[in-house]
């Protein structure tokens, strides 16, 4: 079989048109010996960057040691990482389960809120994505697409919300009276808020940090959990160990993932040990991948080598130069718009001809970025780009970026 063949996979996706051989820090090659910077450190899993020498320690000790523990049995590596967890957030006081992506963990979460109030229902944002399985897609901006459909799926409004400085008080005191009228109407239903606390997939949007708190407020007064998935906003992407203690909340429950593997599948649920105590937990969890050896290691390393390499100051400090070297983009090409960003959480939107399909817009943005050995994303059906680079992205790799990005927009404007 040719190794361009893809018919012999599932068509879940439009593949790119390329095939890779081998990475290194903030780049990827394909077969042909072409050399991309890829600016998303792969889905936003592999933090460290690709091929990262201590990770390979990692792995090297992993399969000298144990590779699997069984479900009902802990090692010395999975308490370890839960003290280490413990530590990044010790006002929670966390209790955590470790499980292999985001789906599994936010499946586990949803199942735990319901299970602990007695109630089916679940309310988040209208355009907020927590995974494709049946039913984290019940809860996300695909919900009106599943089938069959989910029951008591509640939808919180997302004005325009794209900055991180958002202080307009008179737009989001009105969408707290509606979630608020809304909550109480469905009270009866409601097990648990889920918040995206950046909008990811959903375009890049930064709900104000006043309103979370008081969707926090609202959880409490009316005894319903509130969730944060920090999948991508976790484990120091936003400058913070979590986003949620940079807007100075508390949530019941926490789901991490992408960055918490360092590039393997491992996802995790944190429980806030003051809400929700130990009794309370009846209901049995069984995964084949659950408490793992090997997540154990690879979470100490993530944790242990951000706070040895100061990462949660690097990727703010590094995150303003991208945030500076976009807006500037955005001065010298109209077709970069809005750009905006937090830590290493960074997007821009693309100014598009009214006649134009967004999602297909977006896609030949991306393929075009090939051609000048950039691999992008976009978001929000082609409308938006996001970048999510490595902890370790370095002045060079930076620079890399933008001169290519000049000559990706300098070839769009004349063609």
């Amino acid at each position: 079989m040719a190794l361009t063949d893809f018919k012999d996979f599932l068509p879940v996706l439009s593949f790119r048109k390329i095939i890779l051989s081998k990475a290194k820090e903030s780049f990827v090659w394909d077969l042909n010996g072409k050399k991309y910077l890829d600016i998303n450190s792969g889905q936003f899993c592999s933090v460290f960057g690709h091929s990262n020498n201590e990770v390979e320690k990692v792995i090297k000790k992993i399969s000298k040691t144990i590779q699997h523990s069984g479900t009902i049995t802990l090692s010395k590596s999975i308490i370890e990482a839960a003290n280490l967890i413990k530590s990044t957030f010790p006002e929670m006081k966390p209790r955590t389960i470790f499980l292999a992506t985001g789906s599994e963990a936010m499946e586990c979460c949803l199942r735990y809120a319901k299970h602990l109030k007695e109630k089916p229902g679940i309310m988040s944002f209208k355009i907020g994505y927590h995974g494709l399985t049946h039913g984290t897609a019940a809860y996300s901006m695909s919900r009106d697409k599943i089938r069959p459909t989910i029951r008591y799926s509640y939808k919180i409004n997302v004005p325009n919300w794209k900055s991180p400085e958002n202080s307009n008080k008179k737009i989001y005191a009105k969408e707290l009276i509606k979630f608020k009228k809304d909550l109480k109407k469905n009270k009866k239903n409601i097990a648990a808020v889920v918040i995206e606390p950046i909008i990811s997939g959903g375009g890049f949007y930064f709900p104000p940090k006043n309103f979370l708190r008081s969707i926090q407020k609202i959880c409490i007064e009316n005894k319903v959990f509130l969730v944060f998935d920090e999948c991508q906003t976790g484990f120091g992407r936003t400058g913070d160990w979590f986003y949620s203690k940079k807007l100075g909340i508390v949530p019941d429950f926490i789901v991490g993932g992408k960055s918490v593997g360092l590039g393997f599948p491992v996802a995790c649920v944190m429980a806030n040990g003051n809400t929700i105590k130990n009794k309370k937990f009846i209901l049995e969890h069984f995964s084949s991948h659950q408490n793992e050896p090997f997540a154990g290691e690879l979470v100490k390393c993530l944790i242990l080598g951000i706070k040895k390499y100061r990462l949660l100051k690097k990727n703010i400090k590094t995150g303003e130069i991208f945030l500076s070297g976009l807006k500037k983009l955005s001065l010298k090409f109209p077709e970069i718009t809005n750009p905006r960003g937090i830590g290493l959480m960074l997007a821009f939107d693309l100014k598009q001809p009214k006649y134009k399909n967004s999602k297909d817009y977006g896609e030949e943005f991306c393929k075009n970025a090939l051609d000048f050995n950039l691999m992008l994303q976009h978001c929000n059906y082609g409308k938006t780009i996001r970048l999510l680079p490595n902890y370790f992205v370095n002045n060079k790799e930076i620079n890399f970026f933008f001169k290519k990005m000049n000559s990706l927009l300098e070839f769009r404007k004349v063609n």
